[in-house]
């Protein structure tokens, strides 16, 4: 299958040049301003024409520089890529615990997690890196790796840590909390971000956000039967 490439011809192209074989990154330091206006004015590239189409020419023109600071600095186009990725990923992996009240009840601090998440998973931007990573998962699996591991197994992990220290101070049953959080997180994706996609509809209000957030929760806590009890 076919890797990334740092191929600079005019789109479109067969690539050959693999993302870990991209050139190493020389020169000065990066500032972290100038890092994220690089992948605020980059990101659009990929996300708007996908991998393949966008080429050197088309980035250089866009921040501006020379294609060999690009290839020295940056990796060149694959590195750049890259880089995009994990930015989006780490957007969720710093915001989804933003405000949390850690004095709050269980199912407060459950509640502002899954709505921290849904809302920023549930961004347009969000969702067209989902769309791009669909698209290219059977071409560039590497890729689709990565960002699997960056985003969503990063986030299964911190609410799977939380689900730990609850577990610790006593506020909730033992058991596999990587298990757990994969549930939780799956229960809130699965309406509205398939619909997102698919362009079912445009959009989602924060009502009904709020309404899935909720009903997961106490799912999670209580179960379907309302208590710790099941019933027989």
């Amino acid at each position: 299958m076919p890797e990334l490439s740092t191929d600079n011809r005019k789109r479109p192209r067969q690539h050959t040049e693999t993302a870990n074989g991209a050139r190493p990154r020389r020169g000065g330091r990066l500032t972290e301003a100038r890092r994220q206006e690089i992948v605020s004015l980059v990101a659009p590239l990929f996300i708007e024409h996908g991998y393949e189409a966008v080429t050197i020419d088309d980035i250089v023109e866009r921040i501006g520089g020379s294609k060999r600071t690009l290839y020295d600095r940056f990796g060149g186009k694959a590195g750049l890529f890259e880089m995009v990725i994990k930015e989006y990923c780490a957007s969720v992996q710093r915001d989804l615990f933003t405000g949390i009240d850690k004095l709050g009840s269980v199912e407060k601090q459950l509640i502002a997690i899954g709505t921290h998440f849904l809302n920023l998973i549930l961004h347009p931007r969000i969702l067209e890196q989902h769309r791009l990573m669909v698209s290219m998962g059977r071409n560039f699996p590497s890729v689709a790796q990565m960002f699997f591991q960056a985003g969503p197994q990063t986030a299964y992990n911190l609410v799977a840590n939380w689900i730990r220290q609850q577990q610790a101070a006593g506020k909730l049953h033992e058991g596999d909390a990587d298990v757990q959080a994969e549930l939780f997180l799956d229960m809130l994706t699965a309406k509205h971000q398939l619909a997102l996609l698919t362009s079912s509809f445009d959009s989602t209000s924060p009502k009904e956000v709020a309404k899935t957030v909720k009903a997961a929760a106490r799912l999670f806590l209580y179960g379907a039967a309302g208590t710790d009890r099941a019933r027989t």
